[in-house]
């Protein structure tokens, strides 16, 4: 594909970036004598510059010119999930079983973990997770739904199906973006003896958000995994990023 002026500008400032003939702090000519040096208008400079800005190798202040930040492509390790269903999720052979179905308003220590006002009210879930075929529970999970989503409990594959997915087909309500929080706690008596694991035990607490299209959490789930029985495993790819 041929190249741009531009772009040929660009490709050759950073060469001269990483061959060191613009050291790091160094700053770039200016506009005008770049102008002159590749027969080029203003805007094809700009545009240049501008590549070599989102490249991360040089930053452009008003009255201070244009100096050198990098001398080579700053990279990063990013990480995709597909879909929610990859964000700390579970196999595909796991079921619920729900132990816990009752309305409830936040009290003070509730508020605390889920970070929402005191009174606050709920439709909560308190269900196991286990394999299918397997007696032993992965985990405990509760949900925290807005009341009005409280029939969701009723709704074809819901012992299956995550309950965001069975909030967006039962009732419409897309889910805009999630928050994933993971921290270490110890298992109160009910929760411990319902795992099978002695009362105060080590246990991971990953606590997933979701918001609608206005930021409004509308589910909340924390999950308690005893000591051996969660395994996550994250990929990462390298990736250019400007600094």
């Amino acid at each position: 594909m041929k190249q741009t002026l531009y772009q040929k500008i660009s490709a050759i400032l950073s060469d001269r970036i990483f061959s060191g003939v613009y050291p790091l702090g160094a700053y770039l000519p200016t506009e005008a004598v770049l102008c002159e040096e590749f027969g080029a208008s203003h805007h094809s400079v700009r545009d240049a510059l501008k590549l070599l800005v989102e490249k991360g190798l040089i930053t452009r202040r008003a009255g201070a010119g244009t100096k050198v930040i990098a001398a080579s492509e700053p990279t990063v390790f990013a990480h995709v999930a597909g879909d929610l269903r990859h964000l700390f999720s579970y196999p595909q052979n796991t079921i619920r079983e729900n132990v816990i179905e009752e309305h409830l308003a936040c009290d003070a220590a509730l508020s605390e973990v889920l970070d929402c006002p005191i009174g606050t009210p709920w439709f909560r879930i308190g269900a196991l997770r286990r394999l299918a075929g397997n007696s032993q529970a992965l985990c405990w999970t509760d949900f925290y739904l807005l009341p009005r989503y409280s029939e969701v409990v009723k709704l074809k594959g819901h012992f299956t199906t995550p309950v965001y997915e069975q909030i967006e087909t039962g009732y419409g309500q897309r889910v805009d973006s999630a928050t994933v929080s993971i921290s270490l706690t110890r298992l109160e008596n009910g929760m411990a003896k319902a795992l099978e694991v002695e009362a105060d035990s080590p246990a991971l607490r990953i606590i997933r958000r979701y918001f609608d299209a206005q930021k409004n959490v509308f589910e909340i789930t924390v999950s308690y995994h005893p000591e051996g029985r969660y395994n996550c495993e994250l990929n990462f790819h390298r990736e250019l990023r400007p600094r």
